[in-house]
């Protein structure tokens, strides 16, 4: 497989698997993600088969899985796992947007869906004025603690376990949503209406193009039940519009991710 190298009679891992599998990103990718590979396999299988045939397929629908918030409470091992794999996936995602983001003159960032804290730690280091909330569901913030702990940022960081569908807390003057799958509108509303006066939204994911063709692995994995959202960037734009959000910007942050902002601009 081209993972070791062997010199003498001593094997050393090849410059793959220093790349690919080091350190604890091994452990969290290769059982996640292999996992996650594996179930979507007979997905794919059935599609190639419709598609070279022609013929009707009733295996081809969206699969019954279970949604993140029942597999991440029911099993805390798969929790760890899957949140720990996007700890090791987002780290350059997290560097990008902390350089591509001007926090100078805010103080508090709530991070809605936070996940394994990879994007607030970065943000964290990149500006030492910033405080910063991680609001996630109880398993999850748990992890989240541990990567914090690590960063040596626990006085600076803090978690919420709680469900952000019902409602966000006030105090923040940033709120980020970075790869929590669809951005319903009154998520957004709620975060126009806790925001003070120049509060700053931020929304990152691998939005679609206004097409709908790209990204293409985005569209394969609703053959799988995929929760991942499907808007356009131009419609995530027009949502922060019409929920009241005016300077509206959208930029390529790293490969296919985007970023984009609004600001909470109270008419006087």
């Amino acid at each position: 497989m081209g993972l070791l190298v062997k010199e003498g009679d001593v094997y050393r891992n090849s410059a793959l698997a220093e790349k690919y599998f080091i350190k604890e990103r091994s452990i969290y990718w290769t059982r996640q993600f292999s996992k996650e590979c594996a179930e979507a396999y007979e997905a794919y299988t059935e599609l190639e088969k419709v598609l070279s045939t022609g013929e009707i397929s009733h295996a081809i629908k969206r699969a019954k899985k279970k949604n993140y918030l029942e597999k991440m409470t029911e099993n805390r091992e798969e929790a760890k796992n899957f949140t720990q794999m996007l700890f090791y996936y987002h780290q350059p995602d997290a560097e990008a947007l902390a350089e591509y983001l001007n926090l100078k003159e805010k103080q508090a960032v709530l991070d809605v869906g936070g996940g394994s804290g990879v994007m607030s730690i970065s943000l964290l280091k990149k500006n030492p004025n910033l405080r910063a909330c991680i609001m996630d569901i109880e398993p999850v913030c748990r992890i989240a603690e541990g990567n914090i702990t690590k960063a040596g940022l626990s006085h600076r960081i803090s978690v919420i376990p709680g469900d952000f569908y019902k409602g966000l807390p006030e105090g923040f003057d940033v709120i980020m949503c970075c790869d929590i799958g669809r951005v319903p509108k009154q998520l957004v509303r709620e975060a126009y209406k806790r925001l003070p006066s120049e509060g700053m939204i931020v929304l990152v994911d691998r939005y679609l193009s206004n097409d709908r063709t790209e990204p293409l692995d985005r569209l394969l994995y609703q053959f799988e039940g995929s929760e991942f959202g499907m808007e356009t960037r131009e419609e995530i734009i027009e949502l922060l519009k019409d929920c009241g959000f005016k300077n509206t910007n959208m930029d390529k942050l790293i490969n296919d991710i985007w970023v984009i902002t609004g600001r909470k601009i109270d008419q006087r």
